[in-house]
């Protein structure tokens, strides 16, 4: 009999956000990678928040916006050898200016690249996932 080991991780989101042809990412500080990624915006539910109520708070505290058009474009496992992390990835669109409020632990750089060739520069598993369901949507 195998033993394995596995992290009980909340459900999470990440944000595919669209402003004209280009993509809103964040670089952030990742311990594990020695140094910053550039990624999604992207972020662990709460308790009692749902995927749609994370998504919200996600954009406005890490990139201080808001979005009245969000469309749910699917969902991948982050990592199922060893964490239970889900996450859902939601299309944000017809942005404004919200309130920014980063955690505590977060130092984070809002930044706007061109859609074409933003795959080939993300640092994450999780944003080259999400970016790829996203390319693929009809």
């Amino acid at each position: 009999m195998s033993r394995y080991g596995f992290i009980q991780h909340p459900e999470s989101v990440t944000l595919v956000v669209v402003e004209g042809n280009e993509l809103v990412l964040v670089t952030q500080s990742r311990p594990g990678s020695g140094g910053k990624t550039l990624e999604l915006p992207a972020g662990t539910l709460e308790p009692g928040e749902t995927p749609e109520q994370a998504a919200v708070r996600e954009l406005a505290e890490e990139c201080g916006l808001a979005a009245a058009t969000w469309t749910y474009i699917g969902g991948f496992w982050v990592v199922p050898s060893y964490s239970t992390e889900y996450s859902h990835v939601f299309e944000a669109r017809d942005l404004r200016p919200a309130t920014a409020s980063l955690d505590e632990d977060e130092d984070i750089t809002v930044e706007r690249r061109p859609i074409d060739g933003t795959l080939a520069v993300l640092s994450d598993a999780g944003s080259l996932a999400a970016l790829a369901l996203w390319l693929e949507q009809p």
